[in-house]
């Protein structure tokens, strides 16, 4: 998609709640530096107006959307077409509107990698690929932001996954689904303390805890059990110092919060609303800045 034309169009982000959201700070210096006349918003979606706020990018000035929680996986049924791996992954965070047509994307997952591969985990290949094969992974929850997780690190050859999620049923859920398309062995868990900690370790948060309220998904007891050199990632951002990684730093685990994946993921989306290469040194200056 090229974008050749005066007119304001817009893009913005879908969910409830989206004013925490720091993707304008990172989306909307993209775009005007490459003059593109395009307004990044927040459109904050109820469950019950989301079908209507699909309907709104079919608007002729409209480049598409992101897509956060709680809606990556309930706006697949609204789409014309969705990317393979998005498909299988089962969640959306990229709509994209052209000719007539909305298409989803998961950007979620090769920006995960790119944050892990930032921060010394892993090889990168020149093809682009991201190598995990000798690391074993924990991964917090089971929606639509760990979908994105879990079949990210199975492409990326992760020795073993475990997904740790309060409803034991939705992690056997995806741990079967995963188990279709790869051999790694993946297990499933409600209760931490049944966890047995494999190195070299990368923990994953990806649920909302920590967000709002001053919680975290593991207790201290369950950090300490892992050994020194795992490394913990959440994906929340704002705050930028979660409850999660304030303790793992303590305990002098490497840690990083999940700015570096909004950076990649942003990026990879705004190339598929352009068809331009993302000004990623732009998108980092900005978000630092701001941070």
């Amino acid at each position: 998609m090229s974008i050749q034309n005066t007119r304001q169009l817009h893009v913005g982000l879908i969910g409830d709640p989206v004013a925490h959201s720091f993707s304008p700070r990172l989306q909307q210096p993209a775009f005007d530096v490459l003059g593109i006349p395009a307004r990044y918003e927040l459109w904050h979606t109820p469950a019950n107006q989301l079908l209507e706020r699909i309907r709104s990018l079919c608007e002729p000035d409209c480049l598409g959307a992101n897509v956060t929680i709680p809606h990556k996986e309930a706006v697949l049924p609204f789409l014309d077409r969705i990317d393979p791996l998005a498909a299988r992954i089962g969640a959306v965070n990229t709509i994209v509107h052209q000719d007539d047509y909305l298409y989803g994307y998961n950007t979620d997952a090769r920006g995960l990698l790119m944050a892990l591969h930032e921060n010394g985990l892993g090889a990168l290949y020149e093809d682009g690929t991201i190598d995990l094969t000798n690391y074993n992974a924990l991964l917090l929850g089971a929606g639509g932001a760990a979908r994105g997780a879990a079949f990210a690190l199975a492409e990326a050859g992760i020795k073993q996954l475990t997904i740790l999620n309060r409803h034991l049923e939705r992690a056997q859920r995806l741990a079967a689904e995963l188990q279709q398309y790869y051999d790694q062995p993946i297990f499933s868990l409600n209760d931490a303390a049944f966890l047995i900690p494999r190195s070299p370790l990368i923990v994953i948060n990806a649920t909302s805890l920590g967000m709002h309220e001053s919680v975290s998904p593991l207790a201290p007891e369950v950090l300490s059990r892992l050994d020194s050199d795992s490394f913990i990632y959440d994906m929340i951002y704002n705050p930028t110092q979660t409850l999660l990684l304030g303790q793992a730093r303590l305990m002098g685990f490497s840690a990083s919060n999940g700015l570096s994946m909004l950076l990649h993921q942003g990026a990879l989306a705004f190339t598929l609303w352009t068809g331009q290469p993302a000004p990623l040194a732009v998108m980092r200056m900005a978000l630092t800045q701001e941070t």
